[in-house]
């Protein structure tokens, strides 16, 4: 299993806009190498925080590959940069971490 997190920090000017990146973010399970999907929001709002969560779970770092070049990721990929003003990822084995 391979996992996919992805925090998003949205630009001051469209933090309104957090709760349609869920929505866009959420269809990308029509992606069939999509096995679970997680789209969560920020609820503190503190100074560290993120504005959005993603966290997506594949088989295998090869299905990994698919969706990220997949042609319904591009269009939420391109939206997503539009409105952040910053990102960080973490992409892992999940045979590989500590349980």
């Amino acid at each position: 299993m391979f996992r996919h997190v992805v925090c998003f920090r949205l630009k001051a000017d469209e933090k309104r806009k957090a709760a349609q990146a869920r929505e866009k973010l959420l269809s990308l399970t029509a992606i069939s190498e999509v096995r679970h999907i997680e789209v969560g929001l920020d609820s503190l709002k503190s100074p560290r925080s993120y504005d959005v969560i993603l966290i997506v779970d594949f088989d295998s770092i090869k299905d990994y590959k698919v969706y990220d070049t997949h042609e319904l990721h591009q269009p939420v990929r391109k939206f997503m940069h539009s409105i952040v003003e910053t990102s960080v990822a973490v992409d892992y084995s999940l045979e590989n971490a500590a349980l």
